[in-house]
């Protein structure tokens, strides 16, 4: 009798066991959360963790659905005098090691869904957070196809009511795995503007005229500005749908910084929507949202901006346009439906400044729908992504040339040529200057 006892005592044994991922994970998991700035309250579910960040709490891995979150979903909520409150989302993934109790015991991998060990959270998560003037929302979100781990980011405007929340989803592999630099540039600021719904400020205009992925350009710039160019979140001037008064005002801001900072600045312009030339001079403006094509001379003359941006003595001022001069645009341009296309003037540039735009004289800039992105925004970043930003300007434009000239008639069946302008002051060393250096 005493020979079956050993045999029949392990066998209960291992079938009272808890799981090996309950075992070895259990029901909770730590979670690091950093923040820039640091210093933020955290909340995470609703509740008042009392630390601030950077910290490490510990969250169930089994977590029940409420009214701020979803079933197996932590929600961090960051708040910060000063900045805007941000949320964080961070959906659950099923862990491996569960996966090895269903298949092989079916006792042990219930227990792990009892307790929650088959569900893992990021380990790390960090969180940039806004100054007052928009809230921000972090999302990641893992698709059921693919498991592949994308996230969305909401910017609710200021400008009223009437404006609805734009959605950030991150649909192009421009707008994932953005490399990070090791370092960040005290001296480095940019202006970032991305007008795209033009056809709510003017009621007399059809959708139609609105500039595809102009929202989605600004917002990734906006994000390799930050990651791969090292600008400090607070020396970002961000607008999205930017009226008139708004654009002027984020001009002359750049032009008082770059005074301020007594030669020292590095400024960054990135501009995506509509351009159009004045019919009779065929100078080219940058238009507003709640600018009429019709009088093309109420928007911003492009060699107004470029004199504000120049007026004082900088490091360097570097514009990229993801917009045409010629009257066309993306969809249709505001005066496409007279039939308008101009050869817009150029102006002579001055001061330490390079301009790259994304096509020549009479083209107009096109959307690359299945990246939803602008053409020459996609290979813009994309270069940016392949280098960490360790890419010389020549290089950089050879390389958004060659693509967008060819992509542009495969894709489009329309040329697309970007061409880059330099001032005087600048032709002779722009070539070999480098995004990061």
């Amino acid at each position: 009798m005493k020979k079956f006892k050993a045999p029949l005592l392990a066998g209960l044994v291992f079938l009272l066991l808890p799981s090996c991922a309950t075992i070895f994970l259990g029901s909770h998991q730590n979670v690091t959360v950093q923040s820039d700035p640091p210093g933020a309250e955290l909340f995470v579910n609703g509740k008042n963790t009392y630390q601030k960040t950077p910290t490490t709490v510990s969250v169930k891995r089994r977590v029940a659905p409420s009214q701020i979150n979803r079933q197996n979903e932590q929600v961090y909520v960051l708040r910060k005098e000063g900045y805007n409150e941000t949320e964080y989302h961070d959906m659950s993934t099923f862990h491996w090691l569960a996966g090895i109790d269903f298949l092989y015991y079916v006792i042990p991998g219930l227990v792990d869904v009892a307790v929650g060990a088959n569900r893992k959270y990021q380990d790390n998560i960090y969180v940039k957070m806004s100054p007052v003037g928009g809230t921000v929302i972090q999302e990641r979100l893992v698709t059921k196809v693919d498991t592949v781990v994308k996230q969305q980011i909401v910017y609710v405007p200021t400008g009223g009511a009437s404006q609805p929340a734009y959605l950030f989803q991150k649909n192009s592999d421009v707008d994932l795995n953005i490399p990070v630099s090791p370092r960040q540039y005290t001296h480095r600021y940019a202006l970032i503007i991305g007008n795209e719904d033009y056809s709510s400020h003017q009621l007399d205009l059809s959708s139609e005229v609105n500039v595809d992925f102009a929202r989605n350009d600004a917002s990734a710039f906006k994000e390799y500005a930050q990651s791969v160019l090292g600008i400090p979140e607070e020396n970002i001037i961000f607008m999205l749908d930017a009226t008139t008064g708004r654009m002027r005002q984020g001009i002359d801001k750049a032009s008082k910084i770059i005074k301020a900072t007594n030669g020292k600045a590095e400024f960054f312009v990135y501009y995506a929507g509509h351009g159009l030339p004045d019919e009779q001079t065929k100078e080219p403006f940058i238009m507003p949202v709640d600018v009429s094509g019709k009088n093309a001379y109420d928007g911003i003359a492009l060699k107004d901006v470029y004199a504000q941006l120049t007026e004082f003595p900088s490091k360097r001022v570097t514009v990229f346009i993801d917009a045409c001069f010629s009257g066309g645009a993306r969809n249709q341009g505001l005066l496409a439906a007279r039939g308008v296309k101009i050869n817009p003037k150029e102006s002579p540039l001055g001061g330490n400044l390079v301009v790259f735009s994304a096509s020549s004289s009479e083209q107009s800039s096109l959307p690359y729908k299945q990246q939803e992105h602008g053409m020459f925004t996609y290979y813009l970043l994309k270069k940016m992504q392949q280098t960490r930003g360790n890419v010389s300007y020549k290089d950089l434009s050879d390389f958004v040339i060659e693509n967008v000239s060819l992509r542009s008639v495969l894709i489009n069946d329309k040329e697309q040529n970007p061409k880059v302008s330099t001032s005087s002051g600048s032709q002779s060393q722009w070539s070999t200057w480098k995004l990061n250096e």
